[in-house]
């Protein structure tokens, strides 16, 4: 589908962490007894006023406190235990983010009560032996990160956590919906979406409608996901003649050409991956793009070899070749094949940070190039079958993982291709079979994780009708959700924004003026979508929908659909880029921006409270939904969007001075977002959140210089809605696993990391020296 295929280098999520005023230093020195005292008295003074040295430092039987003697790790968590005394009952987010159930194994006797009351407030990690470390020396950074789980465990002063404070009545309370991974402000307008999207389905649900009428179309999809009695009843016979056809290849040649019948059906393949979408050297035409075989864990989980992960995997897929007919006692050995497989493929694999680096990502090879690098396989043939030939290149994504692909396939790893591509075809199809694959990918989620309950059934039909049937969908929901005049006044904030953003670009004293000439260019250019297309996606008119009494399935339905989206895709291949379409849905709740066009996107789905409200104060709409304006502007000059031009081509409008300024700057960023803990022992990454983190810093300083031209410019209005908004919650096993693969900075640190940078704040707030959002002047960063 179109939007599956832009969203391979557009999706954009907006998730978010925590903020601590010290960088991590693996050199810094251990800290002495005094040096913890000290910091202590400044970390925890609001929280026990009159707080002194004697009573949270003590000495030896002769009164010997050895300030200047290195502390001790054991030491230094009693003496942090008495400053801040007693500790919150950990509930809502913190009891999900926390580390509990520890029995550290080399805690004193005279410890033991102050650490026992730090474990069970989750604060505490230890090591993989079960040791807490007493006995290991201390660094302040590494003391300041336990002191900031308290203050976020306590989330009382805004001075020390400006976004636990905002949002802790809130975190305190919030749940994970059954069957989600995740819950905030993100999942919420996703639900009231959803809902909106129900009431539509269910007014029409009941009435008859002519053949062939967007009603008809989406109440008979609507009733076979409904219908789980059919599913259940057919079990896995609408993939079996394509499992059948995996089963019975003997050659490399008939494993392919039954990938290719599965192609031909569906337009999805196991084994060839391709996608047409802007070239980036030429974004008026559309290209065609590899991306070669796929993996079902995400790249660190294979290179770490993470226990979890491959037990959890492994698990899956045996699983699921259990239903496709295999014995258990040979699917185990099977799923171990394709797990080797797979972390031989994401061993070569590009870095995530690596994936929107037009320098990595764009590696066009001709034809007979292309084909050369497939030894065993005939890929002329394939992008015929395909109907993809109608090209003279093909541009690699990734090419170590293309080569990488193409060794694998041999008539030696037969058995283990043929495994795989049963597999990822298992998995793909899963969600339209029957209850026990759905059922195997649920208890996968549950482990690796953490996801727990489960969407009711009406629940799974409306998402499954509403991803499916959204060409019609859409249109409903926008003339229902989605008033002229909240588009208007959306449209006038987008417009202050890029004018305010092009003053930024004039002012800039690391830029030359040619530079500058070419960055606003950029920015008159740039195309604004806002709430839903000017022209509707007709691909769902020339589709049939029935009903199982009719003939028809889920998983037939949901097939004629996709291709009929995928055979669209195709026929633009070599053909002028229509950038009147949108590569998203209007009812989702983000915004993007897309470097091939050079255009930023909000859908109706986002232009709704908290982000947006047409009767709030301007300072709130700012904070909210104009900092987001601000971020997708921001993407246009960020790490990777920096390298198009106005017309969204990958073309270097730098001077050589000015970017290499740009590339220090960048660093600055890393650095200054890097390894702040998002939960007790996780932590963020510089280098992979650059580019969100580039977007956040330049959209808050566009839209609070809005706001600072307002008369009597209400700042607590501006800084608390961007809060809120970015207030969330998930299990701990996704944060870590976010904190690896999201490009995004984990939801505390969007916050308080970057709102540091504006002394709008401080003056706001009064935060100054000692308190744990205070960033010295001479260290705070800007790039936009």
């Amino acid at each position: 589908m179109k939007k599956k295929v832009l969203s391979l280098l557009m999706a954009i999520i907006m998730v978010l962490s925590v903020s601590v005023s010290a960088f991590a230093d693996e050199m810094s020195p251990p800290a002495t007894r005094g040096e913890i005292v000290k910091t202590l008295l400044v970390a925890a003074d609001a929280y026990q006023p009159g707080i002194n040295k004697e009573s949270i430092m003590q000495g030896s039987k002769n009164e010997d406190l050895r300030e200047n003697e290195p502390a001790k790790k054991i030491e230094a968590l009693v003496m942090l235990s008495r400053a801040f005394g007693e500790l919150p009952e950990p509930v809502g987010n913190d009891l999900r983010s926390g580390t509990f159930d520890v029995e550290f194994t080399d805690v004193p006797a005279w410890a033991k009560k102050d650490i026992d009351k730090l474990a069970k407030a989750g604060v505490l990690t230890g090591k993989p032996d079960g040791t807490l470390g007493a006995n290991d020396n201390i660094t302040i950074n590494e003391f300041q990160k336990i002191i900031a789980r308290v203050w976020t465990l306590k989330g009382s002063r805004l001075n020390d956590d400006f976004y636990e404070a905002i949002n802790k009545e809130w975190l305190n309370k919030s749940t994970i919906p059954d069957g989600e991974i995740m819950g905030g402000v993100f999942s919420e307008l996703h639900k009231q979406n959803n809902d909106k999207i129900e009431k539509i389905i269910d007014e029409l649900v009941g009435k008859q409608f002519a053949e062939g009428t967007k009603e008809q179309k989406i109440t008979d999809f609507y009733s076979t996901a409904l219908d789980k009695k059919n599913r259940n009843k057919q079990g896995i016979e609408p993939i079996q003649k394509y499992v059948k056809a995996i089963d019975e290849a003997k050659t490399l040649d008939e494993l392919i050409q039954a990938d290719l019948t599965l192609e031909k059906d569906s337009g999805q393949s196991s084994l060839f991956s391709f996608a047409i979408m802007n070239d980036a050297k030429n974004s008026s035409e559309n290209a065609l793009y590899y991306a070669g075989l796929a993996t079902g864990l995400d790249k660190n989980s294979f290179d770490t070899e993470d226990s979890k992960a491959k037990k959890a995997y492994i698990q899956y897929m045996a699983r699921l070749l259990e239903l496709s007919g295999e014995k258990e006692s040979a699917a185990k050995a099977l799923a171990e094949n394709v797990y080797e497989m797979e972390k031989n493929l994401a061993s070569v694999s590009l870095e995530p940070h690596e994936q929107g680096d037009v320098n990595k990502y764009y590696n066009p090879y001709t034809i007979e190039q292309f084909d050369d690098m497939f030894k065993t396989v005939d890929m002329k043939q394939v992008l015929k079958s395909m109907k993809v030939d109608s090209t003279d290149k093909v541009i690699v994504f990734d090419v170590k993982l293309a080569q990488k692909g193409a060794e694998l396939l041999t008539e030696t790893n037969l058995n283990a291709l043929k495994t795989y591509s049963k597999v990822h075809l298992l998995m793909a199809a899963g969600g339209l079979l029957s209850d026990d694959f759905e059922d195997a990918a649920k208890e996968f989620d549950a482990t690796l994780y953490g996801v727990t309950g489960e969407k009711t059934d009406k629940e799974v039909a409306v998402a499954k009708t509403t991803g499916t049937m959204g060409g019609y969908l859409e249109q409903m929901f926008a003339e229902k959700h989605f008033s002229p005049e909240a588009k208007k006044d959306v449209e006038q904030m987008v417009e202050k924004l890029i004018a305010t953003y092009e003053e930024r670009i004039k002012a800039l004293d690391w830029m030359s003026e040619t530079t500058k000439a070419k960055a606003i260019k950029k920015l008159d250019t740039m195309i604004v979508k806002i709430g839903y297309p000017d022209k509707w996606d007709t691909t769902l008119d020339k589709v049939a929908i029935k009903t199982y009494d009719e003939g028809g399935s889920l998983f037939s339905n949901t097939l004629t659909v996709n291709k009929a989206y995928i055979d669209n895709v195709k026929a633009e291949l070599g053909k002028p880029v229509d950038r009147l379409q949108w590569g998203t849905s209007v009812y989702t709740v983000n915004a993007f921006y897309n470097p091939f066009n050079n255009e930023i996107t909000f859908p109706a789905g986002i232009l709704q409270a908290p982000f947006y409200d047409i009767n709030a104060k301007p300072e709130a709409n700012y904070g909210a939904i104009g900092m987001v304006i601000g971020h997708e502007i921001s993407h246009a000059f960020d790490n990777n969007g920096s390298a198009y031009d106005e017309n969204g081509n990958a073309n270097n409008w730098w001077t050589e001075e000015d970017f290499k300024k740009f590339e220090e700057k960048n660093q600055e960023l890393i650095e200054f977002y890097n390894e702040i803990e998002i939960i007790p022992g996780v932590l963020n990454d510089g280098q992979l959140t650059l580019s969100e983190n580039v977007a956040d810093l330049g959209g808050m300083a566009a839209s609070l210089q809005v706001v600072s031209k307002m008369s009597n410019p209400d700042y607590k209005a501006y800084f608390e809605n961007n809060a809120e908004i970015w207030k969330s919650t998930t299990t701990k096993e996704f944060a870590a696993y976010l904190s690896k693969n999201d490009v995004h900075s984990a939801a505390k640190i969007r916050v308080n990391r970057t709102i540091v940078n504006f002394q709008q704040f401080y003056d706001t707030y009064g935060i100054k020296l000692g308190d744990g959002m205070y960033i010295t002047p001479e260290d705070r960063v800007s790039i936009w």
